[in-house]
């Protein structure tokens, strides 16, 4: 009896021994070394290269039975690129196993190796071999406009970046010269800031001067240029004025000289009229009258003792109002001359811009006024500007 009851004991201690060194639900079970092995992939050709990027496409054909981690594609100048060098983690992947790396900041005009790669437990496995060749790097594409402008001692240009490129521009301008093919170790105006259109003006130039003009850009890769333009300067007018002061005041003289003494040297630089006109003081006059013989009166009221209205009585000496090319050329309240047009609209940057008037007067910057004259550079070259201009489509001077 006692041997029995031994023999059961002995069996409930081996139960409980089995049942206490069972795994449990919360166990992990790690996965065995030996399972997977390296992924499969493809490389396909590249696609949209430019000259800093391109596009590759890899497939994951087989994941080598264990989970990918990551995957795109290494890339570099030197054949078989690894993980180690440059590479491009996938930015798209789709359920089919496709997934695209973008390739960027390449060098132009360069051949480049790449292979699509996957992670996974067993290391990085890779597809095969590709190569492309990046596209040369774009230059920049500066040219002037349609337009150009001239004074004695300026000219005037539209300037456009037509073009970026690929290469990054550090600076903008034009660059001048009396010889061909300018550079910017002679004559460079920059801009301040790179802008796709901007206008340039050139000044202290030489009267009756062919000058070389073309637009830079200095880039990292150097300096670029744009087409040369030849233009010449015009002849400096010989616009002069004798001053009958009849009696007038100090103060009334001074103004009057200030006035017709800035006139003239805006007619001066920016036109080629040549002509002598006389300036009378007439205290009956109300404000300034003219005539084509080259007779001006101005009356004692110093709103029209300025240099916008010695401008505006100057015109009506060299034409406007006062000779028959003038209303031939000025009828149904448009200017029918091509150059007069153009300055204007160039200088305002404004294509459809066209010099109106009538049988007396013309408008825009025809200082029409004293409350007009807001005493500028910029009116007071117009009106000149403008004249010139009236000048080369046909209206004497004299």
């Amino acid at each position: 009896m006692r041997k029995c009851f031994d023999l059961l004991l002995l069996l409930l201690l081996v139960i409980s021994s089995c049942s206490s060194g069972n795994a449990s639900d919360d166990t992990i079970v790690k996965e065995p070394d030996n399972v997977g092995v390296l992924a499969t992939l493809k490389t396909n050709e590249a696609e949209d290269i430019a000259a800093r990027q391109a596009l590759v496409w890899g497939i994951l054909e087989n994941n080598g039975g264990t989970s990918v981690v990551e995957r795109g594609v290494c890339y570099g100048t030197i054949a078989n690129p690894n993980y180690e060098g440059s590479k491009s983690i996938a930015s798209v992947v789709k359920g089919t196993g496709e997934f695209k790396a973008e390739l960027t900041n390449l060098e132009g005009g360069t051949v480049y190796y790449a292979r699509a790669y996957a992670v996974n437990k067993k290391g990085v496995a890779y597809g095969n071999q590709i190569s492309f060749k990046t596209k040369d790097l774009a230059s920049p594409l500066l040219v002037l406009g349609a337009i150009k402008v001239a004074g004695a001692q300026d000219l005037f240009f539209d300037v456009e970046l037509k073009e970026h490129g690929d290469l990054a521009i550090q600076e903008i301008g034009l660059v001048y010269n009396t010889v061909k093919e300018p550079t910017v170790a002679n004559n460079k105006i920059a801009r301040s800031t790179v802008e796709n259109k901007f206008k340039q003006r050139i000044t202290n130039l030489t009267p009756e001067t062919l000058y070389y003009v073309r637009p830079y850009a200095v880039t990292t890769n150097g300096v670029l240029y744009g087409e040369e333009f030849v233009i010449s300067t015009i002849k400096k007018g010989n616009f002069t004025y004798s001053f009958n002061q009849n009696g007038a005041d100090a103060a009334t003289v001074n103004r009057i000289k200030a006035a017709f003494d800035l006139a003239t040297t805006y007619y001066n630089n920016f036109t080629s009229i040549v002509k002598h006109v006389t300036v009378n003081y007439s205290p009956g006059t109300p404000t300034a009258d003219a005539n084509f013989a080259g007779w001006i009166n101005v009356g004692s009221n110093a709103a029209y003792q300025k240099a916008g209205t010695a401008m505006h009585e100057m015109a009506h000496t060299v034409g406007i109002g006062q000779h028959s090319k003038y209303w031939e050329l000025m009828y149904s309240g448009t200017w029918h001359g091509k150059r007069a047009n153009e300055i204007l609209q160039m200088m305002t940057n404004d294509p459809n811009a066209v010099v109106k008037g009538d049988n007396t007067h013309f408008w825009p910057y025809g200082v029409n006024g004293s409350w007009e004259d807001d005493g500028s550079d910029f009116l007071y070259m117009m009106n000149a500007l403008i004249l010139q201009g009236m000048k080369a489509d046909g209206l004497p001077s004299n």
